[in-house]
């Protein structure tokens, strides 16, 4: 199977896709698959059975990388495989080809590719499902050369049922291939060589045997689903919880329809996979498929007389020799399999897409969830490279035949060269060690003993491969609330023991709980068994209120705790928190010294998203301590110079906020409003008082490796001294931001729609009617 021209393929794939990999675990399912195959567990559906076992194995290898980074090499080597017998199959189908290069170039186009070359760096089933996919073809292609050699349709057997096990949309390759092949090799009349293919086929399969096996043997706190049972093994495999057939279980009345989803799979391999040079080289070998292997059929040479020239001019008849004949019905029968083998590959190809759009429920209008949906253009993007690499060898044949092998080459490398530059800087990860960070944030952030429920994939994903493949923070136990939601989470009370009690069966909304529980009963039955307090990661599933009757929430960190009420306000409940908190946010903040970049890292992007993680939480801690601060009465044993040092501290954070996030700065009319609140509440306190910021120095938070302060002050946004004290000007520094903002916050759009609309625009007219009056009662007196 291995070629020169593809050996070729797989050294130049590896050498690009190696000094690019992801260092450590990135983002989407990455964490959680890794995870689930550091301890033989199970991921979600429908359980990637396959990929948890060479997880498994390769995190059982004697060497100091972490184990993410080993999984991606894995990747890499297995996107440089598949890119390989791309041009190994272009070369089987283009044999009268004098020149390497477009063999070459159709592997390497899927190389480079952005999408594939960004999952073929991290650790992913989308690296495996392609090598995978690219044996299946190679085997259907090679049977289809030769159907008397039946080790092709074995090995094609066993890879269709490896494929399944990894990813369930092989299966749009498996069905139009296999019928092909039962036809073509004319397998219901070879009953035995079919039950071999069967019994192959169920040998690939069988890791999923492996699923309730491990559940049994190794259970363990995190795993997906009831896989022990038939019932919940079938539940698991066919996706249930997420809807069989569907990618998506949410709101889909705004989901775009076949041929929007169509379209949008056109632009972008026109535009960002291949470029528009690929996308032609790609149509030509389309119509070769459909046509140019067609014609030889309608216009095959006959067998019987043929004519040649007599030498004095017009034709005699001659009778075709034997051997004539026999060249003839080679030929045709060449043509033949040609024909059958390219307009199979076509039909794959526009199968796919077909069936794949038409089931597709993804709302593409979601940058992030488009995202998501594209990586399933992959698959049908290998048969499109194979396409290009057959357009290629077609558009050398239409050169002058001396020119052909030079001119075909120099096109190829500068279609190569132009997209190796220009995709580069957008696929090296190598940088992208951002969900480490936030995951090391999330723990480290969390007093010891603490229950953390999270709500948030990402969260979820990157929190547990830290817990359960490198160890970290074990003294936290971590639940996934989403799994909570579903029947099957009775089956998992008995791997949390004593840990965690569970007063019912799974977690439910209060009106149709039935043997299920709330979150205000979770809460009940657990925040005495933690001492470092119950957490939660994202919102609440449900749309419930009860247990604000009992608990308050606070911010911390990346998540917010919940207390029983009264706690933060009374006694030293609340100093304890903002020093807490506030530690909590300084040392979250010193990991992030940078961001990702959004130039790089696009909304359609996991990473995109901890931009809006870190000012969401960053913000949200000071609006609750504006809150608390600005409360009628204040928390226990507040001076009115603390009051006024805190809200100093929380218009400090928010100019930082409103300075440094685009997104809240242009669409977030809170921020506006509670900024020109904190300024409000300044020019309400006592004149004597003084404006420090001497306590908030290496303390609150550092932006960008600067402490706030200094960054506030080096960006003009607090004109502070340099010991930090202001005791003079800072009312009217205070009023002329208090003016700005709430006048701009009038001016938002949606704004109108906030329930302190009125109350606001009230107050602003009322003071700008008084210095109106004031200024007309000096104007008279003068």
């Amino acid at each position: 199977m291995t070629t020169p021209k593809s050996t070729i393929t797989f050294f130049l794939s590896l050498a690009l896709y190696l000094p690019t990999l992801c260092p450590t675990i990135a983002g989407g399912d990455a964490g959680e698959l890794v995870a689930e195959g550091c301890q033989l567990g199970t991921a979600h559906p429908p359980g990637y059975p396959t990929f948890t076992i060479i997880t498994y194995l390769i995190s059982l290898l004697p060497v100091s990388v972490n184990v993410a980074y080993r999984m991606n090499v894995f990747s890499a080597v297995c996107g440089s495989l598949c890119s390989a017998i791309i041009t190994h199959i272009v070369d089987v189908l283009t044999p009268g080809s004098e020149s390497a290069a477009p063999a070459i170039a159709a592997g390497l186009f899927a190389t480079i590719s952005p999408l594939a070359w960004t999952y073929h760096v991290t650790a992913e089933v989308f690296a495996l499902n392609n090598a995978l996919v690219a044996v299946i073809l190679l085997c259907l292609v090679k049977y289809m050369k030769d159907k008397e050699d039946d080790k092709w349709m074995y090995l094609g057997a066993l890879f269709c049922g490896f494929g399944l096990t990894n990813q369930h949309t092989s299966i749009l390759l498996i069905v139009p291939g296999v019928a092909t092949i039962i036809y073509v090799g004319e397998l219901f009349t070879r009953l035995p060589k079919l039950a071999v293919c069967a019994a192959l086929f169920l040998a690939g399969f069988s890791s999923y045997a492996t699923m309730p096996v491990f559940a049994a043997l190794y259970p363990h706190i995190g795993a997906w689903g009831d896989v022990t049972s038939w019932s919940g093994w079938i539940h698991h495999f066919r996706r249930a919880d997420y809807g069989t057939f569907q990618l998506f279980s949410g709101d889909t009345s705004k989901t775009e329809g076949f041929e929007e989803r169509m379209g949008s799979y056109l632009a972008d391999l026109a535009s960002e996979q291949g470029g528009p040079g690929v996308f032609v080289l790609g149509l030509i070998g389309i119509f070769w498929c459909l046509f140019g292997t067609v014609a030889p059929l309608v216009a095959a040479p006959q067998s019987g007389p043929t004519r040649k020239k007599k030498r004095g001019g017009g034709r005699e008849a001659t009778k075709a020799t034997k051997e004539d004949v026999e060249a003839a019905k080679a030929k045709a029968k060449a043509n033949t399999k040609a024909a059958w083998i390219t307009l199979t590959l076509v039909g794959c190809w526009i199968f796919y897409l077909c069936v794949f759009h038409s089931l597709a429920n993804l709302p593409l209008s979601n940058p992030l969830l488009y995202g998501v949906h594209q990586r399933f253009w992959m698959q049908p993007n290998i048969f499109f490279f194979i396409f290009s690499g057959i357009g290629s060898v077609k558009l050398g044949e239409m050169l002058p035949k001396e020119r052909a092998t030079a001119g075909t080459a120099v096109l190829l490398a500068v279609l190569l060269a132009y997209s190796v530059t220009t995709n580069y800087p957008k696929v090296d990860l190598s940088d992208d060690i951002w969900f480490d960070y936030y995951a090391r944030s999330v723990l480290e952030g969390l007093p010891p003993s603490s229950l953390l429920v999270i709500n948030y994939d990402q969260q979820w994903t990157s929190v547990r491969y830290l817990q359960e493949c490198e160890g970290v923070r074990p003294d936290i136990i971590s639940i996934n609330l989403s799994m909570m939601s579903y029947m099957w989470w009775k089956t998992k009370h008995e791997v949390y023991g004593d840990l965690v009690s569970f007063p019912g069966t799974n977690y439910a909304p209060a009106k149709v709980k039935g043997t299920g529980f709330t979150w205000h009963e979770l809460l009940d039955a657990n925040i005495d068994k933690f001492p470092g307090g119950i957490y939660l990661g994202g919102g609440l599933n449900y749309q419930e209120s009860s247990h604000m009757q009992d608990y308050d929430v606070v911010p911390w960190g990346l998540s917010k705790g919940f207390v029983k009420k009264g706690q933060l306000t009374e006694g030293d409940g609340f100093k304890e928190w903002i020093v807490e908190s506030r530690r909590v946010v300084y040392e979250l903040t010193r990991r992030f010294s940078t961001l990702p970049d959004i130039s790089k890292y696009t909304e359609a992007t996991w990473e995109w998203t901890l931009q809006r993680e870190y000012f969401d939480h960053v913000y949200e801690r000071s609006a609750h301590l504006l809150e608390l601060v600005i409360n009628d009465p204040p928390p226990s044993g507040l001076t009115p110079q603390d009051r006024l040092n805190l809200l100093v501290e929380v218009s400090a954070v928010f100019e930082l906020v409103l300075s440094q996030d685009a997104m809240k700065r242009e669409e977030d009319y809170g921020l506006y409003k509670n900024l020109g609140l904190a300024y409000m509440s300044m020019i309400k306190m006592d004149k004597t008082l003084i404006f420090d910021t001497s306590p908030l120095r290496d303390s609150v938070l550092s932006y960008q490796g600067t402490d706030l302060v200094e960054f506030l002050t080096e960006n003009g946004l607090f004109p502070i001294s340099e010991d930090g004290v202001w005791s003079d000007g800072w009312r009217e520094f205070a009023s002329e931001r208090w003016s700005f903002l709430w006048r701009t916050y009038l001016n938002m759009d949606g704004a109108e729609r906030d329930g302190s609309y009125s109350g606001v625009k009230n107050i602003v007219e009322a003071v700008f009617k008084q210095v109106g009056q004031d200024q007309q009662r000096r104007k008279n007196k003068d």
